[in-house]
């Protein structure tokens, strides 16, 4: 298996993990909707980082720019005052941009005529319903923001999940 697709898979399994711990936060009653935008963007940032650092050599920047991203999330956070509002705002700029590098991702598939850019529009198609769906329902108590926010991370993890597990597949063949 090659060291990208490896570095990949266990980012995005980690990312996974990590939101799926915060969904349980309303049942140990922690509802710091601050504190959960802060663990996801925080871990979101050095996992992507760290991932790009790692494989440097392969020239992927969808790692950096998700990194990157997400480091000015987390930013953010601690420049606004975390209305329901300005958290929706956030997570829809946040999901705006992942788009914009997911659609990157898709072209820099088509330019070198892969056929992976098709599962990737299927991604990024998924990606941006699922997220804006939930992403405006975010006027809500804090146990259901803690909960769409963390299942907007299970839905984008599993579908980043997708690409290495393919990739893994066509190139064993």
């Amino acid at each position: 298996m090659k060291k990208k697709i490896m570095v990949d898979f266990i980012s995005n399994i980690a990312l996974f993990i990590l939101a799926c711990v915060i969904m349980i936060f309303p049942i140990l009653e922690i509802n710091d909707v601050k504190l959960v935008l802060e663990l996801i963007f925080g871990f979101y940032t050095l996992i992507k980082l760290s991932s790009f650092i790692i494989i440097f050599k392969e020239h992927d920047y969808e790692n950096l720019f998700t990194g990157l991203i997400s480091l000015g999330c987390l930013i953010s956070l601690f420049l606004v005052s975390l209305s329901a509002k300005n958290i929706g705002l956030i997570i829809l700029i946040w999901l705006g941009v992942m788009a914009l590098i997911k659609l990157k991702k898709a072209d820099f598939y088509h330019d070198r005529s892969n056929k992976m850019w098709i599962l990737r529009i299927f991604i990024l198609i998924a990606f941006l319903s699922v997220g804006l769906l939930l992403g405006i329902n975010l006027i809500q108590d804090k146990q259901v923001q803690i909960l769409l926010i963390s299942f907007i991370f299970i839905v984008n993890s599993l579908l980043d999940t997708i690409d290495p597990i393919v990739r893994y597949i066509v190139e064993s063949k």
